[in-house]
């Protein structure tokens, strides 16, 4: 039979353990504040915080360029490493989500929403806002949204991503370039 004292020492050590373990696995999870609008354009919070990264101090964003002039670029931070991009630009009349995302991604299997104005997948999307009229025939505006490592690629938070944006960006009436 064993004395207590070597049962209390045995608990003792084994309580240790597991402080000692619990310590140092601790995550800080995201302490930054997620943003209401990228690039100038609202989106859905909810989405946006499950694409990136689980932990991080400080979150940051940089914007470059304008859909006026042709194109815009928006890269997303999370400490020093860049998680998320997001670029809009005007292309060609008639280009398709699908075709837009292909070409970039070289992704074959996609998934497609809003009558095919929209294609994503886990880590990207696509999509394109028709411009007709007001003498606008020759192009559309295009949004590409990408995440990087360290985010987190998730199919569900990407589509509602991508269609949140694009909802914004189509009550800027991004179609008529600023005079």
């Amino acid at each position: 039979m064993r004395s207590s004292s070597h049962v209390t020492f045995g608990i003792l050590l084994l309580v240790a353990a597991v402080t000692v373990v619990g310590c140092s696995s601790e995550t800080h999870g995201q302490e930054f504040t997620v943003p209401k609008a990228l690039c100038g354009v609202s989106v859905p919070a909810g989405a946006l915080a499950q694409l990136l990264p689980e932990s991080g101090e400080r979150l940051t964003v940089e914007r470059r360029g304008s859909l006026d002039d042709g194109s815009a670029l928006c890269g997303v931070k999370v400490d020093e490493d860049t998680v998320l991009q997001v670029s809009g630009e005007r292309v060609n009349a008639g280009d398709s989500a699908r075709h837009i995302l292909r070409s970039r991604l070289l992704v074959q299997e996609q998934k497609s929403a809003n009558g095919n104005s929209i294609a994503y997948v886990d880590q990207a999307a696509v999509s394109v806002i028709q411009c007709r009229g007001a003498d606008v025939e020759e192009e559309d505006v295009s949004t590409f949204v990408k995440v990087l490592r360290p985010a987190r690629p998730n199919e569900s938070a990407m589509k509602d991503l991508i269609q949140g944006y694009t909802a914004s960006l189509k009550k800027q009436q991004v179609c008529k370039r600023a005079s």
